[in-house]
């Protein structure tokens, strides 16, 4: 494979260059980057010699230097990660939903499922039923072995260094450099204590390591396409991609990243004119296949195995579909009539993701003169979401037997049982949509309107049955307000605190369309008259339909995970204040008695890494206007394989940092982590290139060692926040760097 030089690009810089001596003889000394330069005068061009290195090249002595380093990396993350025996920070919620998956309770959360299912394998192997829930600030149990559940994700997130360490060898480092930027890994206090407890961050840093691993690799091979290592390569690239958004969906800035540099590879072989157009054609379809198709489908399998082992009624189903519901164990909606009557009590649920069930009370009005009931879309399952189905006629027509099915095209009202009051609309405009019109409950049982009755519009039907009749949970309809012929529509807009923040219900004048919003099902039937049915011979599950489903609904609770600017909480940070580590985070009680963790970074690594980064783009923009005018030192190409080099660890680091700008959610320090693991290769690959181009060869060695020691002096100086400190944090002053660091005192605290 080509050799990249390492000569400085500008002619004073270049002028500044050593002699280099001999070449080593050992291929594994080089970096790709390496070139030697010969003294020459200040008006005479450098020369250069190129030394061509292999960067597949990986022998025994590599093997040997992951080894030791992986080793390292174990001991620091498994040192007495037992000792703190009471559930810790967020161990509450990744322990309980791994707990779930023991026991088979459905639940909700926020992140995909692939991190947590680990969480509950680590828990079922070491011989936990699933009773304990990991309550915050319990003791662990003596059934519950937390032990091997942290040391479980800790060995995963140790993995990261010996990645690290082959990352860097195929984009070219030399064994020197690469041992530093593995070591930089290893060193960081960081990504070490959060390795430490039941967390889904350990997964999510070895899935991202692993994705950069892998399209590393697979760009090594790039002088060998199709060979069955090129396969390989790829083939675990992309299965990289797909455990890293199926832990956490910040996975999908890994992705972003590798797909803009299989763009930029494309567009460069398609501007190669001796490749074919079906040569053309195969790149393109091994990389849509490996890189989109399969990290898809192993996305859509974790949910596949996510549904599979919750069987079982929980705090979170009521999410979900009906018919989804309906095939629960132990659910409510599963055990009860599939038929629907006049004088039925039924629930009506909005197939809108997170809007829910229709609900009404007697608490919460519209602000204005007319003062008028609400009637609001709310997610849970509560006694106000229950509403009879009466004819226009009158409560007394409807509770005759036989009952009377209720068809295609029927006038009906539906009566609020809890209240007393009809669902209606009227001339008033909705809180939001003001061209629209506001629904609402008002009368009563003897007092109704014209605004009380919809006409039900079937849209489909689940199951065999008739679709000319409304049914609980297969049936699709709409309904339409027989006097002003508006259509009922949920909304995801909240409405503000006199509403509780509850969802927005409206009739839309806009009636001729079909969308997701207009769309409603029976879900819940109460009628003594009606026999119980077998829903699982009437309903079957469809994995895409409920992925979609719970994945829009984990989008909506994301997005209102929002601070709280009248609030402080000492874990919450800003995106600006990671790199700089302005605002580290006590993870557990800060009491005197407590054994306490500081979620603090290497500070010498992080402000060096960080520099590095904001100093890239500044350096290659100088690069290429230097390269513009015709004042580089940079030969033919040599340019280019140092983008090559340095793109997927600036980009990485870019792509997983600057994003946390645009977001509206709560952030926090421990968001930063994997876009740190980015910087700190950048950092060492920077480190190594400087060091080519002013000193000799073999003074990596020396800059890699010394380096390495220095992050390790700091690693070992805030170890005892790393691996708990049990005296009071006071005793510990010193080592608050910088006035921000609420270390021993909190000043944003007022006592």
């Amino acid at each position: 494979m080509d050799s990249i030089s390492d000569a400085t690009p500008a002619t004073a810089l270049r002028r500044r260059r050593r002699a280099a001596p001999e070449a080593s003889s050992d291929p594994g000394d080089e970096s790709v980057l390496h070139r030697q330069s010969l003294k020459s005068s200040a008006k005479e061009p450098a020369s250069h010699v190129h030394v061509a290195v292999d960067v597949t090249h990986f022998d025994s002595t590599d093997r040997l230097i992951a080894l030791c380093l992986t080793l390292l990396c174990l001991a620091t993350r498994l040192y007495r990660v037992g000792r703190r025996t009471i559930v810790s920070w967020d161990e509450t919620h990744f322990g309980k939903f791994g707990a779930f998956y023991i026991n088979g309770t459905f639940y909700h959360d926020v992140h995909p499922p692939l991190a947590k299912m680990l969480v509950g394998l680590s828990e079922f192997v070491s011989g936990h039923n699933g009773s304990f829930m990991y309550s915050s600030g319990a003791t662990y149990p003596h059934h519950v072995d937390y032990t091997f559940q942290r040391a479980f994700l800790a060995v995963l997130g140790a993995l990261i260094v010996p990645f690290a360490y082959r990352t860097c060898r195929f984009l070219g480092f030399g064994r020197a450099a690469a041992a530093m930027g593995a070591s930089f890994v290893l060193l960081d206090n960081a990504l070490c204590v959060i390795s430490r407890f039941i967390l889904l961050d350990p997964p999510l840093l070895c899935f991202t390591a692993m994705s950069l691993l892998g399209y590393a690799g697979f760009a090594a091979q790039a002088h060998r396409p199709f060979s069955a290592v090129w396969w390989r390569w790829l083939v675990f690239a992309g299965a990289s991609l797909g455990l890293t958004v199926s832990a956490k969906w910040v996975g999908i800035f890994v992705i972003a990243l590798v797909g803009l540099c299989t763009i930029e590879e494309l567009l460069r072989l398609y501007s190669d004119r001796s490749i074919t157009a079906k040569t053309q054609l195969v790149h393109w379809a091994a990389r849509a296949a490996c890189l989109i198709v399969l990290p898809a489908m192993i996305y859509l399998a974790s949910f596949q195995i996510h549904f599979a082992l919750l069987r079982s009624r929980g705090t979170g189903d009521f999410r979900m579909p009906s018919t989804f519901q309906a095939l629960q164990r132990n659910s409510a909606v599963a055990h009860q009539p599939h038929d629907v009557a006049l004088g039925s009590q039924i629930t009506l649920r909005s197939h809108l993701p997170g809007f829910g069930l229709i609900y009404s009370n007697n608490t919460n009005r519209f602000p204005d003169r007319r003062g008028e009931w609400v009637a609001v879309g709310i997610a849970g399952k509560q006694a106000n979401n229950w509403w009879q189905i009466v004819s226009p006629a009158g409560l007394e027509n409807d509770t005759t037997s036989p009952p009377q099915s209720i068809g295609d095209g029927a006038v009906v009202r539906f009566f609020h049982t809890g209240t007393r009051r009809y669902l209606r609309t009227g001339t008033a405009k909705p809180y939001h949509r003001r061209w629209d019109r506001r629904v609402l409950a008002g009368g009563n049982a003897t007092d109704t309107s014209a605004w009380d009755l919809w006409r039900i519009r079937i849209i489909d039907e689940a199951s065999s049955r008739p679709s000319s009749r409304v049914y609980s949970v297969t049936t699709r309809f709409q309904l339409f307000n027989a006097l002003s012929g508006c259509l009922l529509e949920a909304t995801p807009m909240q409405l503000p605190a006199w509403g509780r923040q509850m969802s927005e219900l409206i009739c839309t004048d806009s009636n001729s369309t079909t969308s997701e919003a207009t769309l409603w099902n029976v879900e819940q039937v109460r009628d003594k008259r009606l026999k119980r049915a077998d829903f699982r011979r009437l309903v079957g599950r469809s994995l895409l339909r409920d992925t979609i489903w719970l994945n829009r609904e984990m989008a909506r609770s994301n997005n209102r995970l929002i601070p709280d600017p009248d609030r402080y909480k000492h874990t919450e940070s800003d995106p600006w204040t990671w790199p700089l580590l302005l605002y580290p985070m006590r993870m557990v009680s800060w009491a005197d008695t407590s054994i306490k963790y500081y979620e603090v970074g290497n500070p010498l690594l992080w402000w060096a890494s960080t520099a590095c980064c904001i100093l890239y783009p500044l350096q290659m923009l100088f690069w290429l206007l230097c390269q513009r005018r015709q004042n580089s030192a940079w030969l033919p190409g040599e340019l280019r394989q140092f983008w090559d080099s340095s793109k997927l660890l600036w980009g990485g680091w870019a792509l997983h940092y600057l994003p946390f700008f645009l977001m509206g959610r709560v952030t926090y320090l421990h968001h930063y982590l994997p876009a740190l693991y980015f910087a700190l290769l950048l950092l060492a690959f920077e480190i190594q290139c400087f060091t080519s181009w002013y000193l000799p060869r073999r003074a990596i060695w020396f800059v890699a060692a010394s380096a390495s020691i220095a992050a390790g002096y700091v690693f070992i100086l805030f170890s005892p926040l790393t691996f708990g400190w049990e005296r009071p944090a006071k005793e510990l002053a010193h080592l608050a760097w910088l006035p921000t660091w609420n270390l021993v005192n909190d000043r944003n605290v007022v006592v």
